[in-house]
C-alpha cells in the first residue's frame, strides 16, 4: 500500500505520542516538520520515500532518480525517534567523509557513534536548535556531493 507523505507523517506522530509524555511532543513533531521542510524544499533532488512494509512509523526521502533513501526517521516503541542518513546514497561515503559525519553525530548526540555504527542521531538531541542546524548542513553537504 503506497502511502502519502501527510500519511506517513500522521503515523509518525501517533507513533511518538505513544512513548512521549506532555512537553517533549510538539518539539519531537517540530523536529519532524523541520526535516519534512528540508526536504520538501528541494524538490530536483529529494522525493518522498513510502514507508515500506516493515513495521514501525517512519517517513523517509529518497534522491529523485534513485531507489535508496537518503534519510529516513523512524520510531522504535521505547528508544523514541531518531533519524538515519544513509551513507550510501549515489558512490558509497569515503573513510574521511564518513569519519566527518560520525564527527557531527556524534557532536550534538549522548549515544556516541562507532565505526561501523549506522549513522543516526535521536530525535530528542535534534530539538536543540544548534544540532539540528549542524545536521541539516551536513545532509546538504552530502546532497551536493551526490549531485555532483
Amino acid at each position: 500500500m503506497t502511502r502519502t507523505l501527510a500519511d506517513a507523517r500522521a503515523a509518525f506522530v501517533a507513533a511518538i505520542k505513544q512513548d512521549t509524555p506532555g512537553a517533549d511532543l510538539p518539539r519531537l513533531v517540530a523536529v519532524l516538520d523541520a526535516l519534512i521542510a528540508w526536504s520538501a524544499a528541494r524538490p530536483a533532488m529529494l522525493a518522498f520515500r513510502p514507508p515500506s512494509g516493515r513495521g514501525g512509523a517512519a517517513v523517509g526521502f529518497q534522491r529523485v532518480g534513485a531507489k535508496a533513501p537518503f534519510w529516513s526517521a523512524q520510531v522504535t516503541r521505547g528508544a523514541g525517534p531518531k533519524l538515519e542518513i544513509h551513507g550510501n546514497v549515489g558512490e558509497a561515503l569515503s573513510d574521511a567523509e564518513r569519519a566527518a559525519v560520525l564527527a557531527t553525530l556524534n557532536a550534538h548526540s549522548r549515544e556516541v557513534l562507532v565505526d561501523g555504527d549506522r549513522l543516526r542521531i535521536g530525535f530528542g538531541a535534534l530539538k536543540n536548535a544548534a544540532a539540528q542546524a549542524a545536521v541539516l548542513a551536513l545532509m546538504e553537504r552530502l546532497l551536493a556531493r551526490d549531485a555532483g
